[in-house]
């Protein structure tokens, strides 16, 4: 299975963590804010205490690409939240609003997003099913509290 496989099914997997506000961070981030609803019903804010990170097609080729698109946990505080989104956000395009639409556009495989938290130093890295929105999530914590 490729980096940048579609993803179909997923299993629920742990449930995901709570976040009233996430900040939307990464090289996906411009054009991923106007077409992905946040995750867990938080809004997207500037100042929020946790992270979701958006990835482009070039940031979803292998472990340490991922990995070189999250924030680097020694300069975040200790415990913080991120999440890292499952959409590969592209430059808009007819054929990407189209699949999009249903349910198709392109996707990171949770186990690639596990593995590059994991080699980035995060811990208690987890996946699961957002029921609010029935997006594939990882998250991982930064080390401490």
């Amino acid at each position: 299975m490729s980096a940048a496989s579609i993803s179909r099914e997923h299993s629920p997997g742990a449930t995901p963590p709570r976040a009233s506000s996430l900040r939307l961070v990464g090289p996906g981030a411009e054009h991923a804010r106007a077409r992905a609803l946040p995750p867990l019903g938080a809004k997207y804010t500037s100042d929020a205490a946790a992270y979701a990170v958006a990835l482009g097609p070039k940031d979803a080729t292998d472990t340490a690409a991922v990995a070189r698109a999250l924030p680097d946990p020694e300069t975040l505080g200790p415990g913080t939240l991120v999440i890292v989104l499952p959409q590969i956000a592209d430059a808009p395009s007819f054929a990407g609003r189209f699949l999009a639409a249903l349910g198709r556009g392109p996707t990171i495989s949770r186990a690639l997003r596990a593995t590059a938290l994991v080699a980035r130093g995060y811990v208690r890295v987890g996946a699961g099913v957002d029921h609010e929105t029935r997006s594939d999530l990882v998250w991982g914590f930064t080390p401490g509290a």
